[in-house]
């Protein structure tokens, strides 16, 4: 809880050094004061949106009003929109670059982003304006450390310590890059803010059981401590243990609905674990507070589409298509999601439409091409093009499973079986043997080829693994192959 309180009055602090810092326009500085109080009004009634356009039309005025473009930085970062964030701080520093609070918005949205690399010359110039503050020299040090340039890092640590003399948060600091995870490091010879930034480096090198080791120790006290809580989730999501990183996340949600990474980490969670009814109603909680995130729409009509509640989800996908219009991956994503709600709605060329708009967007997801091709298989429809595009993703993925199996099918429709039985038996390998759907595949090649016995066998194992198909059954009752 300290620490986002720290951050509000850093904020708030920024926001009344901006104020006084108004720049009058040649052109029209009644308006721009104008615009800038009624922004400043807007944002405190928590009209994020009417205050963003406020500010924006003070830039429209004048272009280089940095606290202008410091405001929207700030409501960008308010609203998660970390791009538009850091597009708006930089261009506020690059104005006025003797700003401190420029550049310690610039920093917090570094550091929400994880941006290492660029975060080190930020702190730099936090150290230009203020040498004898030894915290920016500190997390400077720690971001080299984080961003695994080890010498660097000890280089930056014992310039800090020449400096400001020696302590106790160095020589951890130096320890653990020089000897790694320590059981010395407990609640006694780390105070809570530093352990949360030794659990966070542990978690950025992949030193798991590390940064839970760290964070145990101060769990007793900090359960009312939503970024706490948050990074503990990490750590035990990373591990694998999902419905314990879920019980985290959904706490620190109750603490504040302002960690907008914690909301896309518990829906992930809730497909994941097929929680798909819980997933509508936290997707509609997470909307509530970022209605202007594309991906939240994603993940909500994938949830629907899951509960057969397709009209609903295409709404959702129509929203998503709406926003976030760069992030081409992403807009790929949800027009895969678009094409199989269609295909269950029996719209299959407009669900050829929306692949071809997802492979165009992203002709690196291979797993979307994968998808379009097994689909134009299942239906027995444009076999040169499914060939084409599984032939381009199994390039790529030669280990993928469900590629394989993909390419098994549409060689079987294409009668060339010799090559459909290579791949069939590629997909089974790497503890595949036991697929339902891929051992029901390598019967149906089987028995196109002749070998009934044998593929009675492999329809039998794909009973038994599961696989609850009426054609199947049938498949095995009367002893033949079936398309349905």
């Amino acid at each position: 809880m300290k620490r986002i309180v720290v951050l509000c009055s850093i904020l708030i602090l920024g926001l009344t050094s901006a104020a006084q810092q108004l720049p009058v326009s040649a052109g029209d500085s009644v308006r721009i004061k104008q615009l800038f109080f009624a922004g400043l009004s807007d944002k405190l009634k928590e009209n994020y949106q009417r205050s963003k356009d406020n500010f924006s039309k003070i830039t429209t005025l004048d272009a280089r009003n940095a606290p202008a473009w410091y405001e929207i930085a700030l409501l960008s970062f308010r609203q998660n929109n970390m791009a538009e964030a850091e597009t708006a701080i930089k261009t506020a520093v690059a104005i006025d670059q003797s700003n401190i609070w420029y550049w310690k918005l610039l920093a917090e949205v570094y550091k929400t982003t994880g941006n290492m690399v660029n975060l080190i010359p930020v702190f730099d110039q936090l150290i230009r304006l203020a040498p004898n503050q030894q915290s920016y020299q500190f997390d400077r040090a720690n971001a080299i450390a984080i961003s695994g340039k080890k010498e660097e890092a000890l280089a930056a640590y014992t310039l800090l310590e020449k400096k400001f003399g020696p302590s106790e948060s160095i020589d951890n600091a130096r320890r653990r890059i020089t000897e790694g995870p320590s059981a010395r490091e407990t609640v006694s010879t780390v105070n809570a803010g530093e352990a949360m930034a030794v659990a966070t480096l542990y978690l950025s090198q992949k030193k798991y059981s590390a940064a839970s080791r760290v964070l145990e120790n101060i769990a007793g006290t900090h359960q009312d401590d939503p970024l706490f809580l948050a990074l503990y989730g990490d750590v035990l999501y990373e591990t694998g243990n999902l419905p314990a990183a879920l019980v985290n996340y959904k706490k620190a949600l109750k603490l504040t609905d302002q960690l907008y990474g914690v909301w896309e980490k518990v829906l992930n969670i809730s497909i994941l674990m097929g929680q798909y009814q819980q997933m509508i109603k936290i997707g509609e909680d997470a909307l509530s507070v970022y209605p202007n995130q594309a991906i939240l729409y994603y993940y909500m009509a994938f949830a629907l589409h899951r509960e057969n509640q397709n009209k609903e989800a295409l709404e959702h996908i129509k929203s998503a298509l709406t926003l976030d219009g760069d992030n081409k991956e992403l807009q790929a994503l949800i027009f895969a999601l678009q094409a199989e709600i269609l295909i269950d709605e029996g719209k299959t060329s407009a669900a050829d439409n929306a692949f071809e708009h997802a492979v165009q967007l992203d002709p690196q997801n291979f797993l979307i091409m994968n998808n379009y091709a097994y689909y134009l298989a299942l239906r027995n429809e444009n076999l040169t093009k499914a060939v084409a595009l599984i032939a381009v993703a199994a390039k790529a993925l030669p280990g993928d499973a469900s590629i394989a199996d993909t390419y098994a099918l549409i060689l079987f429709k294409m009668d060339q079986l010799d090559l459909a039985r290579l791949w069939i038996e590629k997909a089974l390998q790497n503890n595949e043997s036991g697929n339902s759907i891929y051992l029901e595949h390598y019967g149906d090649i089987l028995f196109k080829d002749g070998a009934l016995d044998e593929a009675l066998i492999q329809w039998k194992k794909s009973r038994d693994a599961g696989n609850e198909s009426p054609v199947l059954k049938r498949k095995i009752d009367e002893k033949k192959y079936f398309t349905k």
